[in-house]
């Protein structure tokens, strides 16, 4: 069964890649001291090169029926992969988890806001009660996020009844 991807309850087979990155302003003194900071309160960069595997015509036809409409519009979309876990410590009781915009949070072992309080949109953690340097299991899932489609898509006939498209998102913040 191929993994997929949903453009709002459409699915398109998962062969994908993306490139994650931040924006930053380096400012360079003539002492040979330099400055980094981000660049503005959106300084997260997201691309998604999507491209679907086989699909039957109606399948097709039905994704790019939706790209169409969209008519260059931002769509809300959770990309695969949104549920993330690892382990994270506490530092002088605060947890930074890097990620931003969470739907759902968990630590295990652990209730909020008994032993630890979350701002889900900062992504940050505090916590008395958790002690430092212990490793805290933590699964996370982000929000849905804005999307455009960056450079249009292309529709590549396989057969007469498959069909492939390719199509890259450029994250956006509205």
């Amino acid at each position: 069964m191929p993994a997929y991807i949903t453009l709002n309850d459409m699915p398109v087979a998962l062969e994908t890649t993306v490139r994650r990155s931040t924006r930053n302003q380096r400012i360079q003194f003539g002492d040979g001291y330099s400055q980094i900071l981000t660049d503005g309160l959106n300084f997260h960069t997201e691309n998604w090169s999507c491209t679907t595997g086989p699909l039957f015509e109606d399948e097709a036809y039905g994704i790019e029926s939706y790209l169409l409409r969209k008519k260059g519009q931002a769509f809300a979309w959770t990309p695969p992969n949104s549920t993330k876990s690892f382990t994270g410590q506490f530092e002088a009781g605060i947890l930074e988890l890097g990620y931003q915009d969470l739907a759902s949070l968990a630590l295990t072992g652990y209730t909020r806001p008994t032993d630890y309080t979350a701002n889900l949109a900062t992504g940050r953690l505090t916590s008395v009660t958790i002690a430092n340097a212990v490793n805290v299991a933590i699964t996370l899932t982000l929000s849905s996020r804005n999307y455009v489609i960056d450079d249009g898509w292309q529709f590549e006939f396989i057969s007469s009844k498959y069909f492939k498209l390719s199509f890259n998102l450029r994250q956006v913040y509205i």
